[in-house]
């Protein structure tokens, strides 16, 4: 990378940890991070260093100037692998960036390599590497050590460690993924989301957390699958083939599973049996991550029966129109179906 490049992500990745970056500079950074592991490894060195701070805030005092010699350091091993006559050029934008952010970093950096091997003694769930998903990126598959498969959706983030070890395997997810789990009997599969745990020996599920209110939902493909309360693991049900389970701030529900389409944004197999076109809609444009947007009440109403396999946004769409006689307009980023006539 160039110096410049450096101190724009050095800035990003302060400005994140910080929760100071934009949508647009999120959006950036997990470009970033997905462009090489070295980047993720920068990424997840800084996040380590920030959960060893957090575990031993109250045990450690941080000499400050050491911090920030350490801090400088890791700067200039950057600005080495950068010819001569651009240092000089680009050592004071180069701090001057970092500046901003130092206090933050410097306590990331203070820490060290002992604390790193402390914590991962500590605690079975540390992570070191982080896989995230842009905003319209969907289905990226994921291969975990043990071999599991996990297929993460659009703007969804997996915490996971670079080698599990002890009794258990443990995970992080933000978003949504599907999970294709490794049989291992003498060490479960054991996933973390803000407010609940699934808990596996080997299946397949898919697990949704974009819902409201932290509701979080499992759909079990094959295998038993264990949803409880994050906070209270006596608060759980057992999930079978075929079902849902959903946990919410009320309790648990479980039911069979009525959405063919539930896991259509992996598959891409899309199918339709006299549905409305407002549920159509609805599904095309949470699989696609379109904003397909109709306000005539009258198509809203249609019944649509039809099955569609790894095709387009706008094939699917052209199939639809010339069903119901329909146009579409392109606006900005949103797609309007409209009556022809209208």
């Amino acid at each position: 990378m160039k110096t410049n490049d450096n101190t724009e992500n050095w800035d990003l990745i302060a400005k994140y940890f910080s929760d100071e970056c934009s949508q647009e500079e999120t959006d950036k950074l997990f470009k970033w991070l997905n462009a090489s592991n070295e980047n993720k490894l920068l990424f997840n060195q800084t996040k380590q260093d920030l959960e060893i701070i957090n575990l031993n805030k109250s045990m450690n005092k941080v000499n400050v100037d050491s911090a920030w010699e350490k801090l400088k350091g890791r700067i200039q091993e950057d600005e080495q692998k950068i010819p001569a006559v651009e240092k000089e050029a680009l050592r004071t934008l180069h701090f001057s960036a970092v500046l901003k952010y130092a206090a933050a970093i410097i306590i990331l950096i203070s820490i060290g390599f002992f604390s790193t091997k402390v914590y991962r003694n500590l605690n079975n769930s540390y992570y070191s590497v982080t896989e995230l998903t842009a905003l319209n990126e969907v289905n990226k598959e994921i291969v975990l050590p043990d071999g599991s498969i996990v297929h993460l959706n659009s703007n969804s983030k997996l915490e996971y460690p670079d080698e599990f070890t002890g009794n258990q395997r443990k995970v992080k997810l933000t978003g949504e993924g599907f999970f294709d789990v490794t049989k291992n009997p003498e060490n479960p599969f054991i996933i973390e989301t803000e407010n609940a745990e699934i808990r596996v020996l080997g299946t397949s599920f898919n697990v949704n957390t974009n819902l409201t209110e932290n509701t979080v939902e499992v759909f079990v493909e094959t295998g038993l699958v264990q949803l409880s309360r994050k906070k209270n693991g006596d608060e759980k049900i057992l999930i079978n083939p075929g079902n849902v389970g959903i946990l919410s701030k009320t309790g648990f529900e479980k039911s069979i599973n009525q959405n063919e389409n539930i896991i259509a944004w992996k598959t891409h197999e899309i199918i339709f049996r006299e549905d409305k076109m407002i549920d159509v809609i609805h599904i095309l444009n949470t699989v696609y991550k379109t904003s397909i947007i109709c306000d005539n009440q009258q198509i809203l109403n249609l019944k649509y029966t039809s099955t569609f396999r790894n095709q387009e946004i706008d094939s699917v769409l052209n199939v639809i129109c010339v069903t119901f006689d329909l146009k579409i307009k392109y606006e900005d980023d949103k797609i309007y179906l409209i009556k022809y006539g209208s």
